[in-house]
């Protein structure tokens, strides 16, 4: 009696490892569907076409539209030419629809990357250190000679056109008398007093006596001496 053949296996039954194999897989699928879609996001949003309004330095508002894949840099050097404006003296601040912080940005930033709303051309304010300050004059001063404690001298630079009790601490400093007792005086003989409201100038000096009046009066010296 012949004996029945076995029945053949179910075609195409996936073995035990090959069906762990498979199990794994789709994770990896799904995680490159999902990179391929965030590309297309990305081409989708550089590719279109970016509507915002241009508002220029003078205040003026103007309506523009440029293609995403354009440059912040590039779109800076459009907008210039159109206005008739130096793009090295002038900067762009973007605005989005929903933030009302300015964007940051770089130059090679492409347009469509960003949810621009309003763009604001901007004059840039020059720096401090490229003003120069205006050139200052010198200020006049002359050599003036101080006689003090009777055979002192010395010399103090001043300046000849201010009144004489703006150069009173200069002097007793030079001569370390104190402001409180100093008596300018034309010369130690005659006792003149010099007026403190006058510059030397008015006055035709160059040379004057400080006097300390603890040291008693300048006159009565003089009066003593004769």
């Amino acid at each position: 009696r012949r004996m029945k053949a076995r029945a053949p296996p179910p075609p195409n039954q996936p073995s035990a490892a090959s069906r762990i194999h498979s199990e794994q897989k789709p994770p990896v699928e799904l995680d490159a569907i999902s990179d391929q879609s965030l590309v297309s996001v990305k081409e989708n949003m550089i590719n279109r076409l970016v509507d915002f309004t241009v508002i220029l330095p003078s205040g003026v508002e103007q309506k523009s539209t440029v293609q995403g894949s354009k440059a912040v840099m590039d779109l800076l050097v459009d907008l210039c030419s159109r206005y008739h404006l130096n793009p090295a003296q002038h900067s762009l601040e973007l605005r989005s629809w929903e933030m009302q912080q300015p964007l940051s940005y770089k130059p090679n930033t492409l347009i469509g990357a960003l949810d621009v709303q309003t763009v604001l051309l901007k004059e840039k304010i020059p720096e401090e250190k490229t003003k120069r300050p205006p050139p200052r004059v010198p200020e006049k001063s002359v050599r003036l000679v101080v006689n003090y404690l009777k055979t002192q001298k010395t010399v103090v630079r001043v300046s000849p056109e201010v009144p004489l009790h703006h150069i009173i601490p200069a002097i007793c400093e030079k001569c370390e008398v104190s402001r409180e007792h100093v008596v300018l005086l034309r010369d130690s003989v005659t006792g003149e007093e010099l007026e403190l409201t006058k510059s030397l100038e008015e006055l035709g000096i160059k040379e004057l006596y400080a006097w300390d009046r603890k040291r008693g009066e300048p006159r009565q010296r003089a009066a003593a001496g004769a």
